[in-house]
């Protein structure tokens, strides 16, 4: 298995993760009738969020080595890419603090995990979307 390959898979399983947290916050504030257990929710969104942030720097690890080992000035697609990691990762301190240290703005937190999911969604299509197409299709 290719350096490649497995970087997407694990991708798409970030993607993965992403569209869980996006459910599980979904059902905690976006419904009036509750239909889960919030304590449950909140302790599925904090292991997704575990899972999310160590797959994340493993990938990470992976595109940073590929970039220093290529020496090539990147295309516009990696550098989207990357643009896009550098805000997930961005957002994902900020509210993080939002949660844990500044609670006075706990409500921004509920906007950024939305942004958060959707900016990881272009990050996996841009990269993983992209090298299955053109390995498989």
């Amino acid at each position: 298995m290719s350096i490649f390959m497995l970087k997407s898979i694990l991708s798409v399983v970030i993607f993965l993760v992403a569209l869980i947290q996006l459910f599980v916050m979904f059902e905690l504030f976006g419904r009036s009738q509750k239909r889960y257990d919030a304590d449950k929710l909140k302790k599925i969104h904090r292991i997704n969020g575990i899972i999310f942030v160590l797959l994340y720097f493993i990938v990470t690890y992976f595109c940073l080595s590929y970039l220093v080992n290529s020496k090539e000035e990147p295309s516009a697609r990696v550098t989207i890419h990357g643009l896009l990691a550098l805000s997930v990762i961005t957002l994902l301190a900020l509210k993080i603090s939002f949660v844990r240290v500044y609670r006075q703005f706990y409500g921004k937190a509920l906007t950024l995990g939305p942004l958060i999911a959707f900016l990881t969604f272009g990050m996996v299509a841009v990269s993983a979307g992209f090298y299955f197409l053109v390995t498989f299709f």
